[in-house]
């Protein structure tokens, strides 16, 4: 069985946004997870980078419309015949729940993780170039000498007030994943363009390359077309080349 690798590009601002929360959940996660001293260090940055998107914007706000409108979307779905009834059901009822958890939160998201001093600390001197050193922050130091368990515990609780916005930007990106069939197309000499129907809402686009190609796509949009151009880096040190040959790969274009 062919395995790929994935290229996503996001034509709107919003799924842009969606996007880099996720992989800031996901980089949270894998530290958290293996939970050494340097480990440590990069889950508290993810923490103070999501903290960033949700002060400098109402998230929540945004993450709770499109919550909705995929509910409305889907809704409408149910009249189908050829529905799957029970996944579709389903499906409807984890977005009820989290739009009610999102609902449930009183204020900006994260607000007791912004009050915590250690972190605001550490947030201030992130702006030095470097990472944080021991003569820069000695509370950061003291504060990793401490047991494992117990600097796991505290990072568990810093993170706690993301958790809903975590569960609820996964469960859109998944719906919108999961939206569309892929296509088999090729790139003619490593090219391939496609208009876009404005009436169908695209908001992803996702390129499925061959774990054993040799080249990766570059992906650009605009409102009526987009296209792919397929690059070739042997070396990094050198400028990337489009592909000559042509290219198989496979297309999703992603809308509800």
């Amino acid at each position: 069985m062919t395995e790929y690798y994935i290229y996503e590009q996001p034509l709107n601002e919003k799924i842009r946004s969606f996007l880099r929360l996720e992989t800031l959940f996901q980089q949270y996660s894998f530290h958290l997870k293996h939970g050494s001293d340097w480990n440590n260090r990069i889950a508290i940055d993810s923490i103070l980078e999501v903290l960033t998107y949700t002060t400098r914007s109402d998230i929540k706000l945004e993450v709770l419309k499109e919550l909705e409108r995929q509910h409305t979307r889907l809704e409408r779905l149910s009249k189908r015949p050829q529905i799957d009834q029970a996944q579709l059901a389903s499906i409807l009822k984890n977005i009820q729940k989290r739009i009610g958890e999102l609902q449930a939160i009183n204020g900006q998201v994260g607000q007791e993780t912004k009050n915590v001093e250690l972190l605001t600390a550490i947030a201030q001197k992130s702006s030095v170039p470097g990472s944080i050193c021991d003569f820069d922050l000695p509370a950061l130091k003291h504060w990793l000498t401490m047991p494992k368990e117990q600097r796991q515990t505290h990072i568990e609780k810093w993170f706690q007030p993301f958790g809903h916005l975590d569960r609820a930007v996964q469960l859109i990106l998944d719906v919108l994943r999961h939206s569309a069939e892929n296509t088999d197309e090729i790139a003619q000499s490593g090219f391939y363009q496609q208009p876009l129907d404005t009436n169908q809402a695209i908001q992803l686009l996702r390129i499925s390359i061959p774990k054993d190609g040799q080249c990766y796509p570059e992906i650009s949009a605009g409102k009526h077309r987009f296209s792919v151009r397929f690059m070739k880096n042997e070396d990094p040190a050198l400028r990337p080349e489009q592909c000559k040959e042509d290219v198989n790969f496979k297309l999703t274009m992603c809308s509800i």
